[in-house]
Formats: structure tokens, C-alpha cells, sequence
């Protein structure tokens, strides 16, 4: 450059990206950089800086170049999942980010996503869960985003508009199926958008999304539905940090009091949608614990469990923000002595037919769940296996058709006779133990273990017991067999 002015090349026209090396290393003696930029919006290059110190540029695929050059582009690799109904109320956006682990220690991106409106103003009031999928050592700066967004991140990510420095993410499947499944898993059907990047160090989500148009009668808006306003700061805060997770029988709710330093209204007190159930403040969280059945807690298709918190201010305005959590999955037994499964038993009879279902508690109701091993461990024997790989080991085992799976429930069934090698005993303890597993992207294991008791038939029965009328028939004799004796005892009396 000289005063101002830009040299400029007229260049010859070239088949192939060599020919055009080729060509510059003839004219100008050295190429300092060479790279091949797909239908870039615009091209930031830094002069000056230490490329390298190989005298002959020689292209690599997956260069990183990331330290001279830097591009824009309009990713066109954008997939989306139209919803049935026009206005879902809330929907997906997928991000994978694909580059590799770099030595240099933490990789940074930043990630801003804005709502905009080519024609009138922008929903801002969109419900968005944001899915980032990248490597773990990779740190997601996350900037504008609209109020009511919800993150699953890997690695770990920032708020820029909190200073709770850095929030650890979670391990997300590895396939874009997976991706895919687990959202809809979280009851979100509209997956607006899955984008595949290979690298970047900055990512802007541009979402068109419009306001409806208010009615004549519609009065004007509450200053608790102002972007700024103290409600849309609770509930982004709370949906940013996700604080309540279910347990096996239990709502817990831990509020990390840190993540609350820069509210501008500070929150004094918390409860559950019934105000008897106040959370506690341990001087660094809010902490909250409540039973499944208590405190207008809904359990919905046996597994998603509904609530609402409640955040009092200081200024006494009160917050409400509902939240979901899926139940953790667990495997169970029962044991039936009909083929009807209807009276569970914990009996199991010799030479008997006995009937088992075992029942996964799951929210994934698209993986497949195989049964892998099932086997009756009894007191002082060899334990006896009933099914191994998913087939029954004996023809004293058979495995039943699938029944229908209720909602949050996946199921397996089979029936065996126990049949005693050495005659047996007249009553022992037994344990029935199975295995399954549920192929998917990271496949998971569940075992499950059932106290049985195995009785003899040639064992005396358990009676039913004396009936009414023979207890009045015995009362009846006892009470004539006494009058007779005190007639008795009065004659001989009477006559001495």
C-alpha cells in the first residue's frame, strides 16, 4: 500500500488452486500463506504476522490459519424440523462445532443469537432451549440471547450479562440423531435449526421471528413484560442455571446464591408453587427439598415431574417460573403367578409356572432396550441362569411378547418353572436378578434385583384359617360342656 492507493494484479484464470501457486511462486519468488476460502462474506487478513519457516508453502487439509486469517460466511448447511402448529411454544436450536482439541490450551468461542423481523418488531419473548455441542476443553462465551433461553452445553460456557464466571456443561451424544433425540426427550418438538460448523471462533444465531400485532382491546403492556424488568431477570437467571433436578422420590431445588450477585432487586425468599414449601438459606444457596406428592407437584406420562418456583424480591414483587425435570431411569421386578400380570407375588413355587416383567422408567421411548440376562440366585445353590444374551437358556424359559409400554415405562416379559435338581426344601430364600440394556449413542446398563420366596409344594399349606361357623360350633359346645359340668357339681352338692 502507498499513500493510500492498493496495488492490484490482474490474474490469469486457473483450473485448480495449484496452478494458481504455481503461478505466484513464479512471479514473486515465495508464498508467504495459501488458502482455499469458500464463498466468504468478508476476508480479515493480519500482514505481518509469523506464518511459518518453510521455504515451500505446501497446502494442508484442516489448516488452522486461524492466527493471520480470519472469514465470514453464511453457513448453508442449516437443517430444520418444521412443527405442525405455527406457534410452538418453544423450539431448538443445535449447534456442533466440530474442530479438533488444539494444544494451546482452552479454545474460545463466542456465540451471540439474535431475533429479528423484516416486517414489524421481534418476539422477543421466544422460549428457546440452545444445544452447544463441541469439544470439552472448548469455553462458549455466550452474549445476546432472548430472555427465556435455556442451555445444554458441553465443555464449559460463560454468561457475558453475569459475573458467575465459568458453568461447568454436561457429556451430549455424539451423533446428530442423538443430538435430535434428546431434545425431544425434554418435550420440544421444533427443532428450529441443527447447523454443523468445523471451526469458528465466533457464531451469531440470526433468528426471524415476529411479533404479533396487539388487538384493539389489548391494554398496555405490564412493566413486569419489559426486557428489563425484574421478571424477565429471574427467569432468564433461572433458566441459564438450571438449579432443580429430580431425585428417586424427591424435588431438589439449590440455588448457588453467587450466580445472584448482580440483581439489581435481590431475591429474599423462595417456594414452591404451594407457598408452604420455602426453600432454606444456607448462606450460599437456597435450598429446596419436597415428596413427589407434596406441594402441588405433577408427575405427567410417569416420569416428567411439573412444578413452579416462586421468587419473592426484595421489593416484594413475587416471580413465578415453572420448570420440568424428567424422574431418574430405573429398572424394577415383579413377580406374577398368572399370565394375566395383574396381583404382584413374592411366592415361587416348585414346578410351577412364574411370570416376571421387568420395566425401565425412561424418558427415551425411541432406543431400543434389550433384555440381556436374567437368573434366580438361590440360598446354598448354583445360581440359575433364565435368559443370557437376550435368549432363554432353557425350554423351561420362555420370553413373551412385548406388552404395550405405558408412557414413561419400557417393558420386557418372560416366564420359566423353577424345578429343583436335589428335591429341594420345604422353604428358601431366593433372589431374582436381571440385566438390560438401552442402545443408544452412549449406551447405559440397568440391573435390578427381586427377594423372592420359594416354597415346596409338598410342604404343609398355609391354611386359610377356621371358618366363622366352625369357631361358633366350638364356643356353642365349650359353653353347654360348662353348664353341664355346673349342673353337675350343684346335684352332687345338693345331695350331700
Amino acid at each position: 500500500m502507498n499513500n493510500g492507493e492498493t496495488n492490484n494484479t490482474t490474474l490469469p484464470s486457473f483450473a485448480t488452486g495449484e496452478e494458481l501457486l504455481k503461478w505466484a511462486k513464479l512471479k514473486y519468488g515465495a508464498v508467504s500463506s495459501f488458502a482455499n476460502v469458500g464463498s466468504p462474506q468478508r476476508i480479515h487478513f493480519q500482514v505481518g504476522k509469523e506464518i511459518g519457516t518453510s521455504e515451500d508453502c505446501i497446502p494442508e487439509t484442516d489448516f488452522n490459519a486461524g492466527q493471520y486469517l480470519e472469514r465470514e460466511v453464511i453457513s448453508s448447511e442449516v437443517e430444520s424440523c418444521p412443527h405442525p402448529s405455527k406457534n410452538a411454544r418453544k423450539e431448538a436450536h443445535i449447534v456442533w462445532l466440530q474442530q479438533g482439541h488444539q494444544d494451546s490450551g482452552t479454545q474460545a468461542v463466542e456465540l451471540n443469537m439474535n431475533v429479528t423481523c423484516d416486517k414489524g418488531d421481534p418476539f422477543n419473548e421466544l422460549s428457546v432451549l440452545l444445544v452447544l455441542k463441541s469439544q470439552d476443553s472448548l469455553l462458549w462465551n455466550i452474549g445476546s440471547t432472548t430472555h427465556s433461553t435455556q442451555f445444554l452445553v458441553s465443555g464449559k460456557y460463560s454468561l457475558k450479562h453475569m459475573s458467575s464466571g465459568k458453568i461447568d456443561g454436561k457429556a451430549l451424544p455424539d451423533s446428530k440423531e442423538g443430538l435430535i433425540r434428546m431434545v425431544h426427550n425434554r418435550s420440544i418438538d421444533f427443532i428450529a435449526s441443527y447447523t454443523e460448523i468445523p471451526s469458528a471462533n465466533r457464531i451469531t444465531l440470526e433468528v426471524v421471528r415476529c411479533a404479533e400485532k396487539p388487538t384493539e382491546a389489548a391494554t398496555t403492556p405490564q412493566a413486569s413484560s419489559h426486557p428489563h424488568s425484574p421478571t424477565r431477570e429471574i427467569e432468564g437467571l433461572l433458566n441459564l442455571t438450571v438449579p432443580w433436578r429430580c431425585l428417586e422420590n424427591t424435588i431438589e431445588v439449590a440455588l448457588v446464591k453467587q450466580y445472584l450477585r448482580d440483581l439489581k432487586d435481590p431475591i429474599t425468599a423462595m417456594t414452591l408453587w404451594d407457598s408452604r414449601c420455602e426453600a432454606q438459606d444456607n448462606t450460599t444457596h437456597f435450598v429446596l427439598r419436597s415428596g413427589l406428592e407434596d406441594c402441588f407437584t405433577q408427575v405427567e406420562r410417569g416420569i416428567h415431574v411439573k412444578n413452579k418456583l416462586i421468587v419473592t424480591l426484595a421489593s416484594l414483587q413475587r416471580v413465578m417460573v415453572p420448570f420440568q425435570c424428567d424422574l431418574p431411569e430405573k429398572l424394577s421386578l415383579q413377580l406374577y403367578s398368572t399370565p394375566e400380570f395383574r396381583l404382584p407375588s413374592t411366592t415361587l413355587e416348585f414346578s410351577k409356572v412364574a411370570y416376571v416383567q421387568v420395566s425401565l422408567r425412561t424418558a427415551d421411548e425411541e432406543s431400543l432396550l434389550q433384555l440381556q440376562e436374567c437368573s434366580l440366585k438361590t440360598t446354598g445353590k448354583a445360581s440359575m441362569p433364565l435368559i443370557r444374551n437376550g435368549t432363554s437358556t432353557s425350554s423351561s424359559v420362555e420370553i413373551l411378547e412385548a406388552p404395550y409400554n405405558p408412557p414413561g415405562t419400557r417393558m420386557h416379559r418372560f416366564r420359566f418353572i423353577y424345578e429343583a435338581n436335589d428335591g429341594g426344601r420345604s422353604s428358601l430364600s431366593a433372589t431374582l436378578v436381571c440385566r438390560v440394556s438401552l442402545n443408544r449413542d452412549n449406551p447405559s446398563s440397568f440391573e435390578s434385583s427381586l427377594e423372592v420366596k420359594v416354597k415346596d409344594p409338598n410342604s404343609p399349606p398355609d391354611g386359610p384359617g377356621l371358618g366363622i361357623g366352625t369357631v361358633v360350633g366350638i364356643t356353642f359346645g365349650a359353653f353347654l360342656i360348662g353348664v353341664l359340668l355346673t349342673a353337675a357339681l350343684w346335684y352332687i352338692y345338693s345331695h350331700t
